[in-house]
């Protein structure tokens, strides 16, 4: 749903050359006003759903944690902070198609407010893998709830977001933002984390309805629930 919103409705992707003119930023976002105001808003509502998901994750890790949770409450904490942080700079780049009338200079001063936070703020992501990662590989049961190779996993996707936080220094090559290693190198990262954690996920909330000493202590409306969501 984002990526339908942000590179097909709003054209955003690929990201567009930092070192483009004044004049030609402008011309992009009075010639696709409404196209952007509309790509923005499907990404805005995507991004919240961004929050159930974290809420799955929080609850398997939980399962491995027991009693005291701080990496679970970390990763919950940091994961739903993720869509705050990125509504500023969709709200820029919507303000710059809110009055196309601004000077050139003014609507490229909103793109760049945009752009730069929108490939730079990799924190909290990179918290967010780093806590499930420590969380995986601590879990120490003969069957994990994640397999143990899923948090090195996050380890790595997270150390291939940090190039991009240093497109602040630079208007083109591999850190710029739309560069190799701040865009396609974090895009990439992220998207794969993305569907495998998907993938892992359901496999671990499978393994918890299946297993009944596991789930003794829920109760048998929410069980059934979550068996409906499995099927």
């Amino acid at each position: 749903m984002f990526f339908i919103g942000f590179g097909v409705i709003a054209r955003y992707i690929p990201p567009p050359d930092p070192q483009r003119s004044a004049a030609d930023v402008a011309a992009f976002y009075r010639d696709n006003a409404n196209s952007i105001r509309t790509g923005m808003l499907v990404s805005m509502y995507a991004l919240v759903l961004y929050v159930p998901f974290v809420a799955a994750i929080s609850v398997q890790l939980k399962r491995i944690e027991g009693t005291h949770t701080p990496l679970t409450y970390t990763q919950l904490g940091i994961g739903c902070t993720l869509p705050v942080a990125f509504f500023p700079p969709l709200y820029f780049f919507q303000v710059a198609a809110y009055r196309p009338e601004r000077s050139d200079d003014s609507i490229m001063m909103l793109n760049d407010m945009g752009w730069l936070p929108f490939t730079g703020i990799i924190y909290a992501i990179f918290i967010q893998n780093l806590a499930i990662g420590f969380a995986v590989l601590a879990d120490r049961r003969a069957n994990p709830i994640y397999p143990r190779w899923y948090g090195y996993f996050c380890f790595w996707t997270a150390l291939l977001y940090c190039p991009a936080g240093f497109d602040v220094f630079v208007k083109d090559g591999p850190l710029a933002w739309d560069g190799l290693f701040s865009w396609w190198l974090s895009l990439v990262s992220f998207f794969a984390w993305l569907v495998v954690t998907i993938m892992v996920t359901l496999h671990a909330i499978a393994a918890h309805v299946a297993a009944p000493d596991d789930c003794a202590d829920t109760p048998v409306a929410v069980r059934e629930t979550a068996g409906l969501f499995i099927t």
